[in-house]
């Protein structure tokens, strides 16, 4: 099973076992801890990473037996809001992927919007721009809607990569609700992430 493949089984899993809401009270900001802090963020520290999470939001674990052992990369972060609307929760999943050729992490996040265009139903393109982590590695965001399937409804999705060391591609995608009209602190949280 390819990368992009996993991606799709995880997120039709977090779009069955979560709920979505687009009412989380944080915000994101490239300032100091404590006061990432009070706004309900708190740091987390991957393997390979560190990213800013929702504090109120719950970390997926393995023994949960909702997140699926993906054949290729790894799911390094799953985890979903603990809001509920209608049945679902926004939620965020990291996969990595060990590269045997070195890639950018624009071009990584390219080729993978490239499958997305493909393999999701009902892909409309919303955006797809030029995007800076905080640590200023250069990227792209897409901001699409689409469905997992023929089941599952209409989401919004957020989508954007980063290589580290040369060898290791990090894929970080956010599930919203459609009704969410502004993504501004989703793609700060995205931004918060980096290699260690």
């Amino acid at each position: 099973m390819s990368f992009s493949k996993t991606l799709l089984i995880l997120c039709i899993v977090f779009s069955f076992s979560s709920c979505w809401s687009d009412s989380e009270d944080w915000e994101t900001s490239t300032t100091t801890s404590s006061e990432k802090s009070s706004w309900g963020l708190k740091h987390f520290p991957g393997d390979d990473f560190t990213m800013n999470i929702p504090a109120a939001w719950n970390i997926v674990t393995d023994d949960s037996n909702t997140v699926p052992s993906p054949k290729n990369g790894t799911v390094e972060l799953a985890i979903t809001s603990s809001e509920t609307n209608s049945g679902f929760a926004n939620n965020l999943i990291v996969l990595s992927q060990d590269l045997e050729n070195y890639t950018s992490s624009k071009e990584y996040s390219i080729v993978n919007n490239v499958w997305a265009e493909n393999e999701y139903l009902n892909y409309i393109k919303l955006s797809g721009k030029e995007f800076s982590f905080d640590d200023w590695e250069s990227s792209m965001m897409y901001i699409f809607e689409a469905k997992y399937s023929s089941e599952t409804p209409v989401l919004k999705f957020l989508q954007t990569a980063y290589v580290c060391n040369t060898n290791k591609a990090f894929f970080l995608t956010l599930a919203l609700p459609t009704s969410l009209k502004d993504t501004t602190k989703y793609q700060k949280l995205l931004g918060s992430f980096t290699c260690k």
